[in-house]
């Protein structure tokens, strides 16, 4: 008998496993990219530079209208004395500009389509992942991303009036990619601003602000991670403090939303379709969301905003080569080829801790045999990827 329409199952690429996994790719990629000698050239000390005065120029402008606004409280308190909470209303919007608009890093993500540079990066330090990888594997010289991936011409997409909007308002910019990308950044973040917001609101509601909050959160849960999970996030947030419940929502959207901004210079260059996408990102969903909820705080950091997000950019090439396949040498096999990645064949390889192991030499998360795949290691002797072939 299937199940009522309201439970769900989390889809096969998420469990702890999988998101502390994607934990240690962040780590593990971003600690490739320092050692890539190619982001040590003087032109990218200069973009590091301008990314640090962009990260400086935006701060000022999400913070001067409070300190402004704090100013003017307090000229108004030495007015009418302490009749109204000021301190109370610039707290509030403090909250509300830094968890629930997320303006600061929302805005380091757009700067990827006035500066090319972050497209650049994306794909110098793929090569460098690929050098690295050729260096400890000679014969597999048939497994090239940088290589490969060039050759593609960015891919143009399905232009739509949220597009042809966007594209009005943003036509006197110089914009690195096409403003469908654009488009699909912005909606994606004025969707989950919109959910948090409402959230937020729906929580001052006395009595039932809690419950009305609960609701929403097993909603948006379920779909993602399961009926079970969620409804464990359900009875969690019934007794969790507003402004902690908010955080972590904010947390858990925006985590999945810097990811997918992260993998756009991938996604211009090869032609999924839009459902083709969507079972890409399903498959991998708990790699993903353990590597997006680490960079979603980096982005979050005062004045470095900008250059986090280069760096997290950079990480996302080492990312891409553990939870892919390269891309095919000639574009004709493209379509076939975009088909197979749908479905991710080296799930329990690169969970199991084995393919980090083979591959670079790293030390897989301590214990992960006991919750994970490679439990079938020790039981069989036999590698999770016998029989397949890698590429």
């Amino acid at each position: 008998m299937p199940s009522p329409i309201f439970i769900s199952q989390p889809p096969p690429g998420f469990s702890v496993l999988a998101i502390l996994r994607g934990f240690q790719l962040s780590f593990l990629g971003a600690y490739r990219s320092l050692q890539n000698p190619d982001l040590l050239h003087n032109k990218y000390y200069s973009q590091a530079l301008a990314a640090v005065k962009l990260s400086l120029a935006i701060q000022v402008l999400l913070w001067a209208p409070l300190i402004a606004l704090k100013l003017f409280f307090k000229v108004l308190a030495m007015l009418v004395g302490d009749r109204i909470d000021f301190h109370g209303i610039i707290d509030t919007l403090r909250f509300l500009q830094n968890s629930v608009f997320n303006v600061g890093p929302f805005v380091a993500s757009l700067v990827r389509f006035f500066r090319p540079e972050l497209d650049d990066m994306f794909l110098t330090s793929l090569a460098f992942v690929d050098s690295v990888y050729l260096h400890k594997h000679p014969e597999r010289t048939e497994r090239q991303y940088h290589q490969h991936l060039v050759l593609f011409k960015k891919v143009p997409r399905q232009r739509t009036k949220v597009t042809d909007y966007v594209s009005k308002v943003v036509s006197f910019f110089h914009l690195n990619g096409n403003t469908v990308d654009l488009s699909e950044v912005v909606v994606r973040y004025l969707k989950r601003t919109a959910i948090t917001l409402a959230v937020y609101l729906l929580s001052s509601i006395p009595g039932i602000g809690p419950l009305v909050v609960s609701i929403v959160s097993f909603y948006s849960f379920n779909g993602v991670v399961g009926t079970p999970a969620a409804v464990a996030v359900f009875t969690i947030f019934l007794f969790t403090p507003k402004r902690t419940t908010i955080v972590l929502l904010s947390a858990f959207w925006g985590a999945r939303g810097i990811v997918a901004d992260l993998l756009v210079p991938y996604f211009s260059r090869v032609p999924f379709t839009k459902s083709e996408k969507k079972q890409w990102f399903r498959a991998r969903e708990g790699v993903l969301f353990g590597f997006g909820f680490c960079f979603y705080f980096l982005l979050k950091i005062p004045f470095v905003g900008v250059l986090m997000y280069g760096f997290a950019e950079a990480s996302t090439a080492y990312l891409l080569t553990k939870i892919t396949d390269p891309p095919p040498h000639n574009s004709s096999e493209l379509i076939t080829w975009t088909a197979t990645q749908t479905v991710w064949t080296k799930e329990r390889y690169v969970l199991s801790g084995e393919a980090l192991q083979h591959d670079e030499g790293f030390t897989p998360i301590p214990g992960s045999f006991i919750v994970g795949p490679a439990s079938e290691i020790i039981r069989t002797g036999t590698p999770l990827m016998a029989g397949y072939k890698r590429g």
